[in-house]
Formats: C-alpha cells, structure tokens, sequence
C-alpha cells in the first residue's frame, strides 16, 4: 500500500501510536480519512478499535487521559485529547435496522472489515492505518473511496437498496454530502435514493431539519433543493413544499439557516409556511425569525421616511429581511443603504428612544390610556423628523395637537 502524509494532530497521532504499542488496531476511519484526502483539515477524528469498549476505556484511562463512556453499548468511548476529543468505536457489525434507523444489536468483532462494511457511502468507508515509522499512513480502502473521490461520485456501499434502508436518514446524507463536495450521485445510488424516500416517514423530525440545515448551508443549495424536488425527496422534507413563487438565489445569502430558508419559503400562505417549520422542530427563536422574514412586507416607496418605518415594524432584522428580498428578485439595495444610514445616525424608531417619557406627559396633566396615544403619536412624528426627538420641541407639537 502506498504511505501518504495525512494532517493528524500530534495528540491523536500520540493516542494511535499508544494503541499499536498495547497491541490494539488503531484506525482513523470514515469522515476525516475523506477529509484528509480531499485537503480539506478534518474537523473531527473518529478511530476505529480492535478491542472491546470496556478495554479501550480501560486503556485509555491507564495512559492519564479523560475517558467519556459516550456509547458503551454500541462501542463508543470518547477519549479527551489535547487537539480535542477523539471517538474511539469497537470494529463490529450491527444487527437488523426494524426501525429504519438504529441496529437492533451490535456484535463486536475486531475486524476492520466487519465495520467498513456497514458504512454508508464508499468516499465515507476507509480507514487510515499509522505506519511503523509513525510519520504516514497506509489508505485501507476496500470499496473504491479514493476512485470515486477522484471521480466526484457520492455511491452507496454494497447493495444501495439495503444500505438506504437500514438507516433512512442515508437518504437525506445523500443528497448533503453530493452538494456540500459538489459530487454527482451514482445512478444506482440516485435510484435508490428515490425508491427509498418514503422510510423518512420514520425519522425523526429533528434529524431532517438537521440534514436539511446542512443542504441549505452548503456550497450550492439551490441544487440541494432541486435535487430533493427530482428525487421526489421534498415533500418529507417540507410537507407544504416551498415558496409558490419558486426557489430565490439562496447563494446570494450568506450561510445563515434562517435567511435561506425563508428565501425558500417567501410569501407562503401563511397556513402551509406554519406547518412547514413545525415540521422541522425548530426552536421557538428560529421559527418566529423565518416567520417574520418569510413573510415580510417591502415598502413600495424608498425614502428615509420608509427605512425609518422599516427599522420601526421590523428592528434587528430590517436589514436580513432586504437581503431575503433581494434573493427574490426585489431591488433593495438603495433601501439597505437609507436603513443603515438610519442605524448610523441613531434616528428614534421606537417609543423608548423618544426623549420624553410616561412621567413627563403625567407632569403635563395626561393621563391613562391617553398617554400611550399621545407616545405613538409622538413616535410617528418623529419617524417623519427624526431631528426633533428633542424633548422640548417634543412638548411643544404635542401641546399643539392637544390644543
């Protein structure tokens, strides 16, 4: 095999070299090993470990580090390093999937090639093995990873029919994977994709919103999104489908989950864009937040008067929801600049910026409701002269309108 320099950390390198000395396989596998290969400096180092998980957390704990039994059952130890935590997995085989998702049962194994075998996709099925002189590693690659890395393919390992119904969320990692590496799909995957669809019924919600936060925040979402529609893959996805003015630039926004989605989903009927992001789970903040941009409304008329008005009906989020805009085709731009010269010069868009309060309309004899009246009234004249938030001038045109 050919011995290749990878970007391990010095501390990972450390704990692999520690395994191999107490006579244990050690082996980089899955996500990094792509990574690494791709140039890309992995994020996280998952090893795969010939011993049983109560030997590695043995082990581990012997040689001074943390050890974190994340996953005994299914072999998962998490090994706290000093370039960060390392998940340390038993080489097994699993069990029937009844639920679609997890193996009913696990059998630790030893083998490396037992748990190359149950991966998903070939560019995330090889493993890393650290040579003798401890500086390289030896590619294990039994399913065509680094051809299909090169080529750009996203394929199934083995049969796509059996690996996409062990665990259905595959379907939705599929299409993520193809658009955040900017891969095409193996036709046989790509049909299997299709035909496997429907056991996302028993998926979680919470795990689809996740894969899809990882498509619109990839490097090409649009195609994410049409590759959900082709797929016959969206309607899981989203039950109410998306904005029936068709999908915005979503690239033109920058990778913020909130201002892609409610480009997708601008100016829905309200009933299909509420059970759309119910649907997806999603916190309180970040549903009202898409809610609101989705479903804005953009002044015909551009003036300071209106990026003042903006600032007032839509505060912090005046400016993302330009930018939603924008992705739809409306021409915001010369708003964008009124409403940040409107922030620049601090012009009062709501009642608590306004230099007279509650108390200094009672010291005036107004009272009850009528000072809440008098504030808003207040309030809008001073969006129509910013100028004159100044407490006397204040005074005087209210004492004017009473009069």
């Amino acid at each position: 095999m050919k011995h290749i320099s990878l970007p391990c950390p010095p501390a990972v390198r450390a704990l692999l070299l520690q395994f191999n000395t107490a006579a244990v396989g050690a082996y980089p596998v899955g996500g990094c090993v792509r990574d690494a290969l791709m140039g890309i400096p992995p994020h996280d180092w998952d090893v795969a470990v010939t011993c049983v998980p109560e030997e590695t957390l043995h082990l581990c704990e012997s040689w001074g580090y943390r050890v974190i039994p994340t996953g005994l059952r299914h072999g998962t130890v998490t090994v706290l390093t000093a370039d960060g935590p390392v998940e340390c997995t038993t080489c097994r085989t699993e069990g029937g999937y009844s639920d679609g998702r997890h193996p009913d049962g696990v059998s630790f194994t030893g083998k490396l090639t037992d748990d190359l075998s149950r991966r998903d996709f070939t560019v995330n099925a090889m493993a890393a093995e650290l040579s003798e002189d401890s500086n390289t590693f030896e590619i294990i690659d039994l399913f065509g990873g680094q051809a299909d890395l090169a080529n750009r393919i996203i394929r199934c390992v083995g049969d796509p029919h059996t690996r996409l119904t062990e665990d259905a969320l595959r379907v939705l990692r599929g299409v993520r994977f193809a658009v955040r590496l900017g891969f095409d799909i193996h036709p046989d995957t790509k049909t299997a994709l299709r035909d496997c669809g429907h056991g996302l019924a028993r998926i979680s919600r919470e795990r689809i919103s996740t894969e899809l936060q990882g498509i619109l925040l990839s490097r090409d979402p649009e195609r994410g999104v049409l590759l959900l529609a082709e797929l016959e893959l969206l309607e899981h996805v989203l039950p109410c489908g998306i904005s029936p003015h068709g999908m915005g630039d979503l690239q033109s926004l920058s990778a913020d989950f909130s201002l892609r989605c409610a480009s997708l989903l601008w100016q829905m009927p309200s009933d299909g864009l509420d059970q759309n992001l119910k649907s997806l789970k999603l916190s309180n903040h970040t549903s009202d937040k898409i809610r609101v941009l989705a479903s804005g409304s953009i002044p015909a008329a551009v003036s300071p008067r209106a990026a003042r008005a903006l600032r007032h009906d839509y505060g912090e989020l005046a400016l993302p929801l330009l930018s939603v805009a924008a992705s739809r085709g409306i021409e915001t731009a010369e708003l964008q600049a009124l409403v940040e010269a409107s922030e620049r010069a601090g012009d009062c868009v709501r009642i608590s910026s306004l230099n007279i309060n509650g108390q200094d309309l009672l010291a005036l004899g107004i009272k009850g409701h009528a000072v809440k009246e008098a504030l808003n009234e207040l309030l809008s004249f001073v969006l129509d002269h910013p100028e004159k938030n100044i407490k006397e001038l204040l005074i005087k045109e209210l004492q004017t309108r009473i009069s």
